[in-house]
């Protein structure tokens, strides 16, 4: 009898019946799917926005949440001081806490939100001013470039996958590009970049062969990656690090900034108060790459600084591995040596003896300034072309912003789905190239399903053909076998399987579980509903007892054991505790296994790649009940129906 009939079907009390049935089964529906939602949507997110929980993640249709993501992808935490500065922000700032008004200072790119800002950039002065930075930022050696996209705790950045990509090209065999880099490495994907640290007073490249190699593919980066160093930001960081607040900077040198970016960095030592914070930035903070020395003017200072130091010239020969017959000609190097016994003489007296005057800032800023003179001859020119109003060419200032913004704007369909899709690809490369989870999981779920729907089939015919005596008995123990959880039977299955010597084996993996007691019960209560009179009729035909078990009650059966098998897939496929107790071995371990370690490795530290692995482990099962759902409907409605 039908729940609604159709007689009356159209009442307004009866539409409000399927009205509500409806609604119900809408609402059941959504929350089963929006969870699923949201761990699809969470897999797609980054450090700052994996809290920010919604469907979809809020960067595909907010500007200024994905200029935000794009910051904190785009600047390494060790210049995010200096990118502040760049970006000139107001800080600290006041904000509002349930009421209370307290002073804060922007700790990362998702607190910058509300000070982002878009641009024009058809207006032609700005173009202009973007143009000419991108073209000098082209001219500019790589020693003045650092890299952007940096992910850092896992190699998912831009950086680190255009390496691996470049290592790639120039060894196709993981095993050479191991040993180029000097690492054991089992695919590329686990490659990082070597540290670089260009902010740094007295780094400088290492000579490792992992250093060279990306020195080498440095050079072959896209601009956009390319990061200029300059001094002025530098600068501006270390007079933060020593006053800490403005108001302990002006004081020091009776000026009237409001904020540290206020201060501009000169490319001599000033006369005035600011000085002394000058000097002893460029001779101790600097990084020394990025200066030279006036060889002839600090000639005399060196020379007494080598007296002072080694006595004599033999001593200085012997240890600097120099010829020079007197101090007065040993060898002083323009620029900081690579050479670590060299670079600390060198540093020494760059640091302590040089003379003020005979250090060469040689930074990106000064090239920079030389390009708009050369091309605009005085700053007046370049406040015409740009529409600015700056005081002297060492004071312009590259378009920070104004570049990033434009970078953005210029690569955002293809920064969006990054975005989206890195995540799953990384997973995806780590479960096809680390390790053998994927084939090993579809060798176990392969036999895992054989074996099910041909032993429970088997144990049931016999049960349900032969009426024995004790065949009560044999399906009270079966079913008993369910009163058990799996993990009491666990420690003394391992002790057999240890004692047959087959741990790290597909056996260790599928033995334990070959027969199932509920299973040969269902298919025993279908099998006895079938008709007896096919068997009979086949039996007078002469049909043995094999032909009718695989000609009658095989087919007739089909959906039942299409049942069965979906729950041995979905069992098989899900396994964790078993597998992960019974075969240690890495290259025998399945996708639920490598995930639980992968979860384990990254849960603390990036969540979100933790959700997209388990979005991709969904996605085989979300396939096979799916495509099968009418085969679960025969398996529930047809054994009824018998």
């Amino acid at each position: 009898m039908p729940i609604i009939p159709a007689i009356g079907r159209k009442s307004f009390k009866m539409r409000g019946v399927v009205f509500s049935v409806y609604a119900v089964l809408i609402v059941g529906s959504v929350t089963t799917v929006y969870p699923f939602l949201m761990m699809i949507s969470s897999a797609s997110t980054s450090r700052i926005d994996f809290e920010l929980y919604g469907v979809p993640p809020r960067y595909v249709y907010n500007e200024k949440m994905l200029m935000a993501r794009y910051l904190d992808e785009k600047y390494k935490r060790e210049i995010f001081d200096a990118m502040k500065f760049r970006y000139m922000l107001k800080e600290p700032y006041e904000d509002y806490i349930s009421g209370q008004k307290i002073i804060r200072k922007y700790g990362r790119t998702l607190e910058m939100i509300k000070v982002l800002e878009a641009f024009d950039l058809s207006e032609p002065k700005l173009r202009r001013r973007l143009d000419d930075w991108y073209e000098f930022k082209a001219t500019l050696a790589l020693k003045y470039k650092d890299t952007y996209f940096h992910a850092g705790i896992f190699p998912i950045g831009e950086s680190e996958v255009a390496f691996q990509d470049w290592l790639r090209a120039k060894y196709p065999d993981a095993k050479a590009m191991a040993k180029a880099v000097a690492e054991q490495r089992d695919s590329y994907i686990e490659i990082f970049l070597p540290y670089d640290a260009y902010e740094r007073h007295s780094w400088y490249p290492a000579k490792d062969p992992k250093s060279q190699l990306w020195q080498e593919c440095r050079a072959t980066l896209p601009e956009h990656i390319m990061c200029v160093m300059t001094a002025k930001s530098l600068y501006q960081k270390a007079l933060l690090d020593k006053y800490d607040k403005i108001e302990a900077l002006n004081a020091a040198w009776g000026t009237s900034y409001g904020y540290f970016w206020q201060a501009q960095f000169p490319f001599t030592r000033p006369d005035d108060a600011s000085g002394a914070d000058w000097e002893e930035f460029v001779r101790k903070k600097i990084p020394m790459r990025y200066v030279k020395l006036d060889i002839e003017r600090c000639r005399p200072s060196y020379a007494a600084f080598l007296k002072d130091r080694y006595g004599t010239v033999e001593k200085y020969n012997g240890l600097m591995e120099d010829n020079a017959a007197s101090l007065e000609d040993a060898t002083l190097a323009e620029y900081m040596p690579e050479e670590s016994l060299k670079l600390s003489n060198w540093t020494d007296y760059y640091e302590n003896a040089a003379p003020i005057d005979g250090i060469i800032v040689d930074s990106a800023d000064v090239y920079y300034a030389k390009f708009l003179a050369d091309k605009y001859k005085d700053v007046d020119g370049v406040n015409d072309a740009y529409g600015t109003a700056f005081a002297s060419l060492w004071q312009v200032d590259p378009p920070w912003r104004e570049q990033d913004y434009d970078d953005l704007t210029a690569r955002k369909s293809h920064i969006i789905w990054n975005y989206l899709t890195r995540n799953y690809v990384y997973v995806f490369k780590r479960v096809f190239l680390m390790g053998r989870p994927l084939i090993n999981t579809f060798i176990l779920v392969v036999l895992t399903v054989l074996i099910q729907v041909t032993i429970n089939p088997l144990a049931a015919y016999a049960l349900s053909r032969y009426k024995l005596r004790y065949s009560a008995k044999v399906l009270i123990f079966m079913l008993a076998t369910m009163a058990f959880p799996a993990e009491v039977a666990m420690i003394p299955n391992f002790l057999m399987i240890r004692d047959l010597g087959l741990l790290n084996t597909f056996a260790a993996l599928i033995l334990p579980g070959l027969a199932s007691g509920y299973y040969v019960f269902l298919l025993k209560g279908f099998f006895d509903s079938l008709p007896q009179e096919l068997y009979e009729s086949a039996s007078i035909d002469g049909a043995s007892e094999f032909r009718m078990f695989w000609t009658i009650t095989l087919p007739l059966s089909l959906p039942v054991l299409s049942v069965i098998a979906l729950f041995a897939f979905g069992g098989a496929y899900g396994s964790f505790l078993w597998a992960f107790t019974t075969c240690q071995d890495k290259k025998m371990w399945t996708l639920m296994v490598f995930l639980q370690q992968f979860s384990g490795e990254a849960s603390a530290s990036c969540p979100y790649l933790v959700m997209a692995a388990l979005v991709l482990a969904a996605i085989p099962t979300m396939i096979v009940f799916l495509s099968a759902q009418k085969v679960l409907m025969k398996g529930i409605v047809v054994p009824t129906m018998k």
